[in-house]
């Protein structure tokens, strides 16, 4: 009832495709990080038409993104979904990239919790549920088998980073060129009323 009538029928049909393609594709049956990329174009067109003001960005993060990210890994394990243009091992997850780019905004400053720390599994286990950077190295950790700078040898690098800082504007600049300026991805991406081409 946020939206006027006129609006409505139009707005809803735009999130609910946006929200369809969020969880990845049944025919190649995979997820990767475009699918996660219309979640969060779901929720900016959520703040645009006034549904989430602009001051409840650290909740759509930490509470809605965080518990979308909790069912994407439960599809991911049930449907055995593969990633969808992944690079392996070589590259920085086979699933997402947002909440290690938000997840390493929320270390800037953490006076006990250095890049390091991911290492250390007792350091990761006590940090998982608090911070995304941490939950998603132990999801990894989780279901991947093996020495960390073997499996994850992208992340392993980045622990020897001296800040979070420079690890953001690292990720930001790693979501730009990865994700937002391959054709493959954005190929994909839907444009309507709210986010236009």
């Amino acid at each position: 009832d946020a939206l006027p009538g006129s609006v409505r029928a139009g707005v809803v049909t735009e999130l609910a495709s946006y929200l369809v393609e969020s969880f990845g594709n049944s025919a190649r049956i995979d997820y990767g990080t475009g699918h996660e990329t219309c979640f969060v174009a779901m929720l900016f067109c959520m703040v645009k038409v006034g549904l989430f003001e602009e001051e409840d960005a650290r909740d759509i993060v930490l509470v809605v993104f965080k518990e979308y990210l909790a069912t994407v890994r439960a599809v991911q394990r049930a449907y055995c979904l593969e990633p969808a243009g992944t690079r392996g091992v070589w590259g920085l997850d086979d699933y997402q990239i947002l909440p290690f780019l938000w997840g390493s905004a929320q270390l800037i400053g953490h006076r006990t919790v250095r890049p390091s720390g991911v290492n250390s599994m007792a350091v990761v286990d006590e940090f998982a549920d608090a911070y995304l950077y941490m939950g998603c190295v132990k999801f990894i950790r989780d279901i991947k088998h093996g020495p960390f700078h073997e499996t994850s040898p992208m992340l392993f690098d980045i622990s020897g980073v001296e800040s979070w800082e420079k690890i953001n504007g690292g990720m930001i600049k790693m979501y730009c060129a990865e994700l937002l300026a391959k054709r493959q991805i954005v190929q994909h991406f839907l444009f309507g009323s709210i986010i236009q081409l």
